[in-house]
């Protein structure tokens, strides 16, 4: 209730008949057993599903016709970053950190990678504002993250936006193939009709990331300006949210 509601701790106390004390309690209890218990470690992480499942099950068959091979088994996953807005914090420096001027408001980034068909496969962060998408990438790659780089593998492809431009190199380097809309260079004024059109097929695959992040704000709680106090918070607020749509929400994306 507290994450799709969004309401504050005083009406729920009103709702339960309960203080704020307690309610307090019970969503520090609830939020800590689905984080450590299974819920969360079954339902979201690429550690609780394998990439033959990915695409046998979660690949689009428009995805798999534009980008895919079919003499090669490659997973095709859809990234971008979503933002969750918090409130200026006191802390001087964390407040530089989380201020961005793209907003012009403090935030936290999230990384949302998901399939095709719209599945959440994991949620990496959140990451301060002042890292771009494609810091973002590189470090969860760098680091290997979730054992990331043991599950994907050469010739997989990332279907990314233009926020991505300078993970393109590093990329190339470990084997992925980048799915990206085309720039226009410098003096155009129109993009040539060949990059218009891959820019096209690239959206029309990337657009169900952007659909993600939606439905992840849906749930009013994330879709507010969280207080300060809930910043440490943020990263398993989302990841319950996604795993809540992986358990129980049909994903009919693949029919399209």
């Amino acid at each position: 209730m507290k994450l799709r509601g969004g309401d504050s701790n005083r009406i729920l106390s009103t709702l339960f008949n309960i203080s704020k004390s307690s309610v307090h309690r019970s969503i520090k209890s609830i939020r800590t057993s689905l984080m450590n218990g299974r819920f969360v470690k079954e339902n979201l992480g690429f550690g609780h599903i394998t990439r033959e499942t990915v695409i046998q099950q979660h690949i689009r068959p428009l995805a798999q016709t534009l980008f895919g091979d079919a003499a090669t088994q490659q997973a095709i996953l859809v990234l971008d970053g979503t933002y969750i807005y918090i409130n200026k914090s006191g802390n001087f420096k964390f407040q530089r950190q989380s201020f961005s001027l793209h907003k012009g408001r403090p935030l936290v980034k999230p990384l949302v990678i998901v399939s095709t068909t719209g599945y959440f496969i994991s949620v990496m962060g959140p990451y301060i504002a002042k890292n771009n998408d494609a810091t973002i990438l590189n470090h969860v790659m760098k680091t290997n993250i979730e054992d990331i780089c043991n599950w994907v593998r050469e010739e997989d492809i990332f279907v990314i936006d233009r926020g991505f431009w300078d993970s393109l190199d590093f990329l190339e380097e470990i084997g992925i193939q980048a799915q990206m809309p085309s720039f226009m260079t410098k003096g155009e004024k129109q993009m040539p009709t060949e990059n218009a059109n891959s820019s096209r097929l690239v959206t029309k695959i990337w657009w169900v990331v952007e659909s993600a992040n939606a439905r992840i704000k849906h749930w009013r709680y994330l879709g507010k300006i969280l207080p300060s106090n809930q910043n440490p918070h943020i990263g398993d607020f989302v990841r319950i949210v996604c795993a809540i749509f992986n358990r129980h929400v049909l994903f009919v994306y693949h029919y399209i």
